[in-house]
C-alpha cells in the first residue's frame, strides 16, 4: 500500500493534480485521474466531508497528495503517549488512477502531528 501511495503521489506531482475531478464517487477511476475526499470524524460520528475534487492545478489537492506518504506510521518511530482526543480524518480516493486511503487519528504524539499536518494541508 505504501508503494501505491508513493507512486500515486509521484504521478500526481508529475501531472499537477491531473484529472478534472469528474466522475461520481464509487465509479471506476480513469487512468491518470485524481480525486480525493477527506472525512472528518469525532469518534465514529462523521462531522464534515471535504471534497477536494482535484481539478487541475488545485493547490490543496497537490498539498494533500504530496503529504500522503508521510501519513503512514513508521513501525520504528517512537511517539509520546499523549492522547489528543477521538478526532480522526480519513483520506480516500484515487491518485493518478490508483486507489488511496489514509487515516490519521489523535491517539499519540506522532498521530497528532500527522493529523495537524493534514488539517493544515486542506485549509484554504
Amino acid at each position: 500500500m505504501a508503494v501505491v501511495v508513493a507512486l500515486g503521489a509521484l504521478a500526481l506531482l508529475l501531472t499537477a493534480c491531473g484529472g478534472d475531478g469528474a466522475g461520481a464517487p464509487g465509479t471506476a477511476p480513469r487512468p491518470g485521474e485524481t480525486r480525493l475526499v477527506v472525512r472528518h470524524l469525532d469518534g465514529d460520528r462523521q462531522v464534515r466531508v471535504t471534497d477536494l475534487g482535484c481539478p487541475s492545478g488545485d493547490p490543496r489537492c497537490a498539498r494533500v497528495v504530496a503529504l500522503l506518504p508521510e501519513l503512514r506510521p513508521d513501525p520504528d518511530e517512537v511517539c509520546t503517549q499523549i492522547y489528543g482526543g477521538p478526532e480522526r480524518m480519513i483520506v480516500e480516493g484515487v491518485v493518478g488512477g490508483e486507489p488511496v486511503r489514509a487515516e490519521v487519528t489523535r491517539t499519540d504524539g506522532c498521530e497528532i502531528a500527522r493529523y495537524d499536518r493534514l488539517s493544515a494541508a486542506i485549509r484554504d
